[in-house]
């Protein structure tokens, strides 16, 4: 951590000014947002930066959905987000089951080929790749590829995407 030797005082609101210099060094202008956080003890300023999530998630699960020829959700701990399905059905807003509610309150990766599940409401024979996305130690929701078959390449890809949302997310 580089220290700047320079030193401010709390006012009786609790404010503090952050010194030009720093500003300037790292372009925080006026009316910036920052991020306030706290990590080992310490508070942790960063300039707020607004994700994009109404594009690039939808983006990024539509074409690997394209790219594995696959049926992709990506869900919160209650309902589909956003929903690649290869008949074109839009599966966003449906509540998922208390079934992948479930395995998704566990934690765990659970991969399973040629199996019945309930996704929605109905009871379905499919193969399929349930991941929680986990961030800052909180679960998020998950990422599902569901279909009539999956191969290693599949799994490699969805494990891929689970990081790479993780990272974005958080």
């Amino acid at each position: 951590m580089i220290k700047s030797g320079i030193t401010r005082r709390i006012d009786e609101l609790g404010r503090i000014v952050i010194p030009k210099e720093i500003r300037k060094n790292l372009k925080i202008r006026d009316s910036d947002e920052m991020e306030i956080s706290i990590h080992d003890g310490k508070i942790i300023l960063n300039k707020y930066e607004e994700k994009d999530l109404d594009i690039v998630i939808p983006l990024f699960i539509k074409n690997l959905g394209k790219f594995l020829n696959k049926n992709v959700l990506f869900t919160s701990k209650e309902r589909v987000l956003v929903s690649y399905n290869k008949d074109k059905r839009d599966l966003q807003n449906n509540e998922i089951s208390d079934d992948v509610k479930d395995i998704i309150d566990h934690r765990q990766i659970i991969k399973k080929h040629d199996s019945e599940i309930c996704l929605f409401n109905e009871i379905e024979k499919l193969s399929y790749i349930i991941s929680p996305i986990i961030i800052h130690g909180d679960l998020y929701g998950s990422i599902i590829l569901y279909d009539n078959s999956f191969e290693k390449r599949d799994e490699e890809y969805l494990s891929f995407s689970k990081m790479f949302l993780e990272n974005y997310l958080e």
